[in-house]
């Protein structure tokens, strides 16, 4: 059962679909914006998933690339619209966004995965899976990333979303500070937020991320026929992603100094966490898009319009980041 702002999944889809199909609609199913060099790129959520597109901006990676990148911080539900109407020519979105964006008639590439497994943990004071029944459980929304991530890691405990009680609360930070405050019983985390949220007396459950489930909690998306038409600059985005991927991955030092400024947090400890369980246990060293990260969400979001009868194979381009022998 979910209750807030977005108390009805499908209701609140059905809106969303429709609404994005007048926008495709609008716009010819998608735009092929942007001025040569310059890509503008969304993100919708301040975490650390998003540091190999902060370090590829602030190093000088993406400009060695003859690239203006200018990312631009949008909310979810703006994100993917702003894509659509050319507002935009990437975003750093979840797996659902693009489900679910696709469902709506929008024609896109999904191609990069920055983060290929659910980069959370389910925190709760709770010792046990049947304690967790009827118990308040934090998401952003009923349709995100962290919705689905929190219905896959109730799956891994046996239970459902009938079980609990989902509570929309808008934000990743408002989830945080939700269950920090105790005004919910559990939620989906990971640091720099989970040093706050044991130091409150909550452990985790679960470890989602060793759970290895297949999903893109953040990718790049752009729609087909920018990629189409910007191929070259397309080329260039992902070759310095893929830079910046190493250097994340290996320049602690560096990595540490870009969490600090774009997570506003300076405490050593949080960070030294964040930088271990996103450059070594989550992010992949290729970021090949797959058909079965997407999966997961078209599974989770089987009831909304549309989802059921999608191809995810036209979605998934891995032109750029081939699979690996």
């Amino acid at each position: 059962m979910i209750t807030g702002k977005k108390h009805s999944r499908v209701a609140g889809f059905a809106a969303a679909a429709g609404a994005l199909a007048v926008l495709v609609s609008a716009c010819g199913g998608g735009s092929s914006g942007g001025n040569g060099s310059t890509i503008k790129v969304s993100y919708s959520q301040v975490v650390a998933d998003e540091l190999p597109l902060w370090i590829g901006v602030d190093s000088g990676l993406f400009k060695k690339q003859g690239l203006d990148v200018q990312l631009t911080s949008l909310s979810g539900s703006d994100g993917f619209p702003a894509l659509i109407s050319g507002q935009t020519q990437m975003a750093s979105i979840g797996a659902s966004e693009m489900v679910s964006g696709s469902a709506s008639g929008a024609k896109v590439s999904y191609l990069a995965t920055l983060t290929p497994v659910f980069p959370y943990q389910l925190f709760a004071k709770v010792h046990s899976a049947a304690e967790l029944k009827g118990k308040r459980i934090g998401i952003t929304s009923a349709s995100g990333s962290v919705y689905v991530g929190t219905l896959a890691a109730l799956k891994q405990l046996g239970l459902s979303e009938k079980d609990v009680k989902l509570v929309s609360l808008g934000s990743v930070t408002n989830v945080n500070n939700a269950l920090i405050a105790g005004s919910i019983d559990a939620a989906l985390s990971h640091p720099p937020a989970s040093t706050q949220i044991e130091a409150a007396g909550y452990h985790s459950l679960l470890d989602l991320a060793k759970q290895k489930i297949p999903t893109s909690n953040v990718g790049i998306a752009a729609t087909s026929s920018y990629v189409t038409s910007h191929k070259a600059q397309v080329g260039k985005f992902m070759t310095a992603l893929k830079q910046a991927i190493a250097r994340e991955k290996s320049d602690e030092a560096y990595s540490v100094s870009e969490l600090r400024k774009h997570l506003k947090v300076n405490d050593e400890k949080s960070l030294q966490a964040t930088w271990t369980y996103f450059a070594q246990e989550v992010l992949p060293s290729q970021p090949t898009p797959t058909v079965a990260q997407l999966q997961t969400s078209k599974d989770a979001l089987a009831k909304t319009p549309g989802v059921s009868k999608l191809d995810l194979s036209k979605i998934v381009d891995d032109e750029y980041f081939p699979p690996q022998q």
